[in-house]
């Protein structure tokens, strides 16, 4: 810490000292200024009523912090009476003024500065021209200009620097505030991707060790061989939903060992693959699609796929069994997709998931947007529109 800093506040947390200092130091620059009077030849004599003049004048300083308007006028009156009454010590009588007027201008805005300082000048100035005793009247009268001129700039100046720092701090709090509001919106939003994630690998994986279990419970008496086909799929299904969470969680546990292990994210080329999948779970899927197939965006192209993945996952797991048709349409800008089953929808007895919530975050995240309801004849259809280019500036892979 700086000695300036620490006088600084060493000033700030003595106030009262401070004034009595000045208070002094005003007593003795008026006497200092009447001795030199005296020795140019100024014949008159010390009273009482001058003595006590000056030193009410002096005391005005005191005041000032909380009364600075009322100690300038106080000041600058006794001053006039000083002049006007030539009553000794009245040379230097301006310095009580100065250092009110000083501190006005420190602390009001430049209209009431202005105000201040015009109507302390013109006072003393005219009294002391008009009404003042000696033979040097103009010389005394513009170095009163001078010294009064002098303490309403640096007052100002103090005024206009202490503002500076001001809105200097002002603007790094705002700055620091809105670099924390940034970061916690950059978590919040890393954690939902992570959300989205995680509910994408485990609810897909899930859904098809439950159809599997279920078509290896029904064919277990019927066709041993079918059923212990499908209990191999729930093995390797198992399998690959524990390895797709292991690498999510590598991924976010060392960035740089995850991006070693990452796989490249999905996409609609992935999407057959995908309907297989559930196809040997029991489920009928038919992918339906239109318009010049055309390479897509790396982030429209996983959240497609991500998409009809969880469509596929309510299907199975919210409707009896029936067709599910998978369609897409390549327009000119942008790519629709719809995903139907013809199934009767399953009361269900466990609280909302998050996979429409998810579906649609990530279709506004790409500018697009996802609708979804019940058909006329009992089935579901989940729609989407995303657009061929991304809106998304984030990064254009996906940790699986």
């Amino acid at each position: 810490m700086t000695s300036t800093s620490t006088w600084g506040r060493w000033c700030a947390e003595h106030p009262r000292t401070i004034d009595l200092a000045l208070t002094i130091l005003v007593l003795l620059a008026t006497w200092t200024a009447h001795r030199i009077a005296l020795d140019g030849n100024d014949t008159r004599e010390v009273t009482v009523v001058g003595v006590l003049v000056t030193a009410i004048a002096a005391a005005t300083i005191v005041f000032r912090r909380r009364y600075p308007f009322s100690a300038l006028a106080v000041a600058v009156l006794l001053g006039v009476l000083m002049i006007a009454l030539s009553a000794p010590p009245n040379a230097g009588t301006g310095s009580a003024a100065m250092v009110c007027l000083y501190y006005v201008a420190s602390t009001s805005d430049r209209r009431r500065t202005f105000f201040a300082a015009a109507s302390t000048v013109s006072s003393l100035m005219l009294v002391t021209i008009f009404l003042g005793v000696g033979n040097n009247l103009l010389q005394e009268a513009l170095g009163l200009l001078a010294w009064l001129l002098m303490a309403s700039f640096a007052g100002a100046e103090v005024r206009s620097r202490r503002a500076y720092l001001e809105s200097v701090e002002a603007r790094a709090v705002q700055a620091e505030r809105m670099r924390e509001d940034e970061a916690r919106h950059r978590v919040v939003e890393e954690r939902m991707r992570i959300a989205r994630d995680l509910h994408d690998v485990v609810a897909h994986h899930i859904a098809l060790v439950n159809l599997q279990v279920g078509v290896a419970s029904h064919l277990i008496g019927k066709d041993p061989e079918k059923a212990t086909t499908a209990l191999r799929g729930v093995e390797e299904t198992s399998k690959a939903a524990l390895d797709e969470i292991r690498a999510t969680v590598g991924v976010l546990r060392d960035a740089q060992d995850g991006d070693r292990s990452m796989k490249p994210a999905p996409g609609l080329s992935d999407l057959p693959a995908l309907v297989d999948q559930f196809v040997s779970a029991g489920m009928e899927i038919e992918v339906r699609a239109v318009g010049s197939l055309r390479p897509l965006g790396p982030a429209v192209d996983l959240t497609a796929y991500r998409i009809i993945q969880e469509a596929l996952v309510n299907a199975s797991k919210h409707a009896l069994p029936g067709a599910v048709t998978v369609s897409l349409s390549y327009e000119a800008e942008v790519l629709v997709l719809s995903v139907e089953n013809s199934g009767t929808a399953v009361p269900s007895t466990s609280p909302p998931g998050y996979g429409l919530l998810g579906m649609k975050e990530r279709a506004q995240a790409m500018g697009g947007e996802v609708s979804a309801g019940f058909r006329a004849d009992g089935g579901f259809r989940v729609d989407a529109q995303l657009p061929l280019v991304s809106v998304s500036s984030g990064s254009e892979r996906e940790e699986s």
